[in-house]
């Protein structure tokens, strides 16, 4: 039995806990399917302007108790809009309806329940819930004994959480506020989607996926009812599922911070970007790990790659770092533009990991590509010969390249230090590919230069921006030869921790020192604001004014390496005068 707009309850057994109610979600009634490979996804698959709506609230109740009577209010933009009681069922679901006509304009919808506080709760912040009208859809399938595991385990983290729909919620704030900072050169807004949870669908174990896959447990082990619990359902624009098979994972209450699963999975946040169509960013990276990628460059007989790496197990990482990286508090700028590119759409090819759009932008590529080629000094390298080594997939693995002595293109720079290198100098065909068995976005460079022989690495994702910024017939870029390995990690941060509450407000933050890093850029938001720079020091210290809900982060520069940013914080200051109460949205 599967229920759709609604959760399927199945009876259990929970600990011994006082009543408890949550707002889960709010969902758009009537649900609406995405059109498939639409050619105008902003408006087909979304309701018709001026079209009778109904935004539906799910109230979940957790308790053997009734509660009749029970007082609730929606706002929308901070304005009253409607109240009334409801009485709410023991340990189930209860549903408000709130009509409205539909617009795409970007507004701001909160439900409130139990505003009389009439009923004595486990948790009192977790009774109001806003939602941003024009939001992306998602939707959370889970088994039930994973669904019990959050409740026996969610209210042990001291949050004010009772069960999966806080966690659910935690990962959609966490989602927005991302979106909103991810504000770059070409983003100057952020990205600009937000999300909002449509769903959540309770099954049996072991009964995802809900639709059997043709090609399952194939790609090393992908994809799996993780990525696709149920393919037939098109009335979300991004799904993900909670199997049993992953229940171990969820234990942990002593922590909270991205880096434990039962409080917020970077891990999930990183898939629904890939049900989006995003790419793995990691994909440009280099790594001396067979079977991935095997690196055997030859000089005269002997390798010498091994040497020029200083047997780093990672000759080469990308510099651009976030959420489809390995950083999943904010997001990376090259998946940022990207997002961009599909604002306001509706899922069109698949609302799954992988959907069959995945990846379409990667081939955006420049006519014709002009590189500057200089050494680590930033001299150019004038009639030199350039060497292109390209990857070429070998083995059953993610990502895999293998690179042999042969060069693939022979070239030689002019007196300026150029050389030209076509639209693709990555592949025989032209073609860009990051998938399973293959990748070769990501070519080695050998430079000649008198006596001097130097290795550099060119990245496609760079021809890929220069395209995007409107260089589609002619893009220059700058490649440096004999650079040091840097990594792609940034600094640690150490205080406060992830969510600390009631933090002082003359706060110090604290951060790991970086190797090769000379110079750190601290940067804050407060209260849904634009970020800004706070600081600059060449400590691992920064003592300073914050107030409210905080997002801060350190960018580091420093010798021969790009900046390298670390991931995101996030805590609540004493004076916030909203406090740290579970959200969707931010103002």
């Amino acid at each position: 039995m599967r229920i759709y707009g609604a959760i399927l309850l199945l009876l259990a057994s929970f600990p011994a806990l006082a009543d408890d109610l949550t707002v889960g979600w709010i969902s758009r009634q009537p649900e609406k399917e995405y059109v498939w490979g639409s050619s105008n996804p902003k408006v087909e698959g979304w309701p018709a302007v001026g079209e009778q709506v109904a935004w539906r609230a799910h109230v979940r109740s957790y308790g053997s108790t009734a509660h009749p009577g029970v007082r609730y209010r929606w706002l929308l933009n901070d304005q009253e809009v409607a109240t009334g009681t409801v009485t709410i069922a023991a340990n189930g679901i209860t549903t408000v309806d709130y009509p409205s006509s539909w617009t795409f304009e970007r507004r701001r919808l909160r439900f409130v329940i139990d505003t009389a506080g009439a009923v004595a709760e486990e948790s009192e912040t977790n009774n109001a819930l806003e939602v941003y009208t024009d939001a992306l859809s998602v939707g959370f399938w889970i088994e039930q004994s994973v669904y019990d595991r959050f409740r026996e385990k969610q209210p042990l983290l001291g949050v004010g959480a009772s069960g999966f729909e806080d966690y659910a919620q935690r990962h959609i704030e966490l989602y927005n506020d991302m979106a909103a900072l991810a504000v770059y050169l070409e983003t100057p807004n952020g990205v600009l989607d937000r999300f909002r949870l449509q769903k959540i669908v309770v099954v049996p174990d072991d009964a995802l996926p809900l639709v059997k896959l043709d090609d399952f447990g194939v790609r090393d082990g992908e994809p799996n009812a993780e990525m696709i619990p149920d393919k037939s359902d098109r009335t979300v624009d991004l799904q993900w599922g909670f199997p049993k098979s992953i229940i171990g994972k969820y234990v942990r209450t002593d922590q909270r911070s991205p880096r434990n699963p039962l409080y917020i999975d970077g891990y999930v946040l990183h898939e629904l970007g890939h049900a989006r169509y995003l790419i793995d960013v990691y994909a440009w990276n280099v790594r001396h790990l067979p079977p991935h990628y095997s690196v055997d460059i030859q000089e005269n007989g002997a390798t010498i790659f091994g040497r020029y790496i200083l047997n780093s197990s990672r000759p080469y990482e990308t510099p651009e770092q976030g959420l489809m990286n390995e950083h999943f508090t904010f997001y990376d700028r090259y998946s940022a533009i990207v997002m961009n590119r599909i604002a306001g759409h509706r899922a069109t090819r698949g609302n799954y990991n992988e959907p069959e759009n995945f990846g379409e932008f990667v081939n955006d590529l420049p006519a014709e590509n002009r590189l500057t080629i200089r050494d680590r000094d930033g001299i150019a390298l004038a009639d030199a010969d350039v060497w292109i080594y390209r990857g070429e997939g070998k083995s059953d693995a993610w990502y895999a390249a293998v690179f042999d002595n042969v060069p693939d293109m022979k070239l030689k720079t002019d007196a300026n230090g150029q050389v030209l290198v076509g639209r693709s100098p990555f592949s025989a065909d032209g073609r860009i590919v990051q998938y399973w068995q293959n990748n070769n976005s990501t070519a080695i460079v050998r430079v000649a230069s008198g006596e001097r022989v130097l290795y550099g690495f060119l990245e496609s994702r760079l021809f890929n921006l220069a395209y995007w910024r409107g260089d589609t017939q002619l893009a220059d870029h700058e490649l440096r030869v004999g650079m040091p390995y840097c990594g792609n990690l940034g600094v640690s941060l150490t205080a406060p921790e992830w969510d600390a509450r009631d933090v002082e407000p003359n706060v110090t933050l604290r951060w790991t020192r970086l190797e090769r890093a000379n110079l750190y850029r601290v940067y804050a938001s407060t209260n849904g604001g634009p970020a800004r720079l706070i600081g600059t020091t060449g400590s691992t210290s920064l003592t300073t004014q914050l107030s409210g809900k905080v997002y801060w982060w350190v960018e580091a520069d420093g010798n021969d390496c790009a900046m390298r940013r670390s991931s995101a914080g996030r805590f609540y200051a004493k004076s916030a005068t909203s406090g740290p109460r579970r959200r969707a949205v931010r103002r």
